[in-house]
């Protein structure tokens, strides 16, 4: 349904039952749940904590003794935060946060390459969403230190560090042409 049409269905309803319409969507769906939470409290705070800690525990998830995070729980996460209307510095930090723990773990044990690629596709559109925000001063330090943080001992951590280093570099000089 579009938002015009949602307008037209609810131009007719008089103020009580708009009110009885949210208070029953409030109580049938976790979502609205949560987000009519956010909308009558704004503590963007408690919710970002809650996001990381979900992020971090995605990307430490593990089988048979490797990280096997998943790109598509960690994508839910970010756009979580975004559709709670938060402003651009929390969505910002969110999804830099998930490269820095993604750098992190992949610095540490063996990532699959398919999730490599998508962490680098995230580490570019970071750059491009801070860049568009006006939030690249506060996001592109923080990418770049994790990254340069990153091991080298082995040909995993080498390879994944190559990938985003040169993922990072291509966006950025992007940026000045």
């Amino acid at each position: 349904m579009s938002k015009a049409t949602l307008k037209k269905a609810l131009a007719p309803l008089s103020k009580e039952q708009i009110e009885e319409m949210v208070l029953d969507l409030y109580a049938a769906r976790p979502e609205a749940k949560e987000y009519l939470d956010f909308w009558v409290s704004g503590d963007i705070d408690s919710k970002m904590t809650k996001a990381k800690t979900a992020v971090a525990k995605e990307i430490a998830r593990k089988q048979r003794l490797r990280p096997r995070p998943r790109m598509t729980k960690i994508k839910r996460f970010i756009k979580d935060i975004v559709s709670l209307n938060a402003d651009s510095q929390a969505v910002c930090e969110i999804m830099t946060f998930a490269v820095e723990k993604f750098c992190s773990a992949g610095s540490e044990s063996w990532i699959k390459e398919n999730t490599q690629k998508s962490c680098a596709k995230l580490l570019h559109d970071t750059l491009v969403y801070a860049r568009t925000t006006g939030e690249l001063s506060f996001a592109a330090p923080r990418l770049e230190t994790a990254i340069d943080a990153m091991q080298t001992n082995h040909w995993w951590n080498r390879d994944f560090k190559t990938l985003l280093k040169d993922e990072f570099d291509d966006t950025m000089a992007s940026f000045t042409q």
